[in-house]
């Protein structure tokens, strides 16, 4: 007994087989839905090159003027095969062209979606600037469907963009605001991660009791959440805290549990443990135990050259 062919096999050299005598924008739609086939097997890169030889027909056929639904449908696809790729860069560029498409075709929920997806994607390749820019404007916007959530996602991302930059008041103020849409939203999980944001803020700019309440509540929700890796960073946060109040046996508690619990997880976080045995250190100086400081800072020394190469 012969094995029953794929369908989807059979339809895929039926498209090859029209590729060689079609040509113009039939071949175009033939290369597209070839590409459909491609990526649904997770061949990304050949779905890429049939989109990009679809598109060269269309571009050659007059571009967008004549073709505005066609050719934004595949620089979509081409963004989605691009992520699939790791090709953040290369995503980024590509919304941004897909943000210019659906502003010519009037859709503007499209175009701040796009938008925002080029943030994100500017944000993954460190163009922290083109980031902070692309959810701006996004935000100026006007979104019909906007809801308490969706707004405070658009804040966040503001700044956390704005605190690479080491914009750190105007991203504070951008967190603040999130949260406070994120409440309304109901939505707890992303109030800890606003409060996981301010606490990282109010350390960078030295206010440690700001700091210390925010990262009580992210400490409160990992233990309600019985998350012990999200634990180990909320008492990360909170030992930084009481370390700029100068409370340095608490500071000593938060950051030598936080240790604990790091250290555990076998995917480590090497830079945030070697910066919360920094930590440590500064408060045992603090508290006269040099000796313990100095053989804290030898232990970690070669972990911190080799991580910094």
């Amino acid at each position: 007994m012969s094995a029953e062919k794929n369908p989807n096999d059979t339809r895929e050299q039926e498209l090859w087989e029209r590729i060689s005598t079609s040509e113009g924008a039939e071949r175009a739609e033939v290369l597209d839905e070839l590409s459909h086939i491609a990526y649904n097997r997770s061949s990304y890169t050949q779905c890429l090159n049939l989109i990009e030889s679809s598109l060269d027909i269309y571009y050659k056929l007059g571009g967008a003027e004549n073709y505005l639904p066609e050719m934004t449908h595949l620089y979509e696809g081409k963004a989605h095969c691009l992520e699939n790729l790791k090709r953040m860069q290369d995503v980024a560029e590509t919304f941004e062209i897909i943000v210019q498409l659906k502003a010519l075709a009037q859709d503007d929920e499209g175009q701040i979606e796009a938008t925002r997806s080029a943030a994100r994607a500017w944000y993954d390749v460190k163009e922290w600037q083109k980031s902070l820019d692309g959810h701006t404007a996004a935000i100026a916007m006007i979104d019909p469907d906007a809801t308490p959530f969706s707004r405070g996602i658009d804040l966040i991302n503001v700044g956390m963009a704005q605190a690479k930059l080491e914009l750190f008041d105007e991203a504070i103020a951008n967190y603040l605001s999130a949260r406070s849409h994120f409440k309304e939203a109901k939505n707890p999980e992303y109030v800890k991660w606003c409060d996981n944001y301010l606490a990282l803020a109010y350390i960078e700019v030295k206010n440690g009791q700001e700091a210390k309440f925010h990262s009580l509540h992210y400490l409160n929700y990992t233990k309600v959440a019985m998350d012990p890796i999200m634990e180990g960073y909320a008492r990360f946060r909170l030992g930084l805290s009481h370390l700029l109040c100068q409370e340095y046996a608490e500071a000593e508690e938060h950051l030598a549990r936080s240790l604990e619990l790091l250290t555990f997880e076998s995917d480590k976080d090497w830079e945030d443990i070697v910066a919360i045995n920094k930590g440590l250190a500064q408060v045992l100086t603090a508290l006269g135990r040099e000796n313990e400081a100095s053989e804290r800072l030898e232990r970690i020394s070669t972990i911190e050259e080799t991580i910094s190469v």
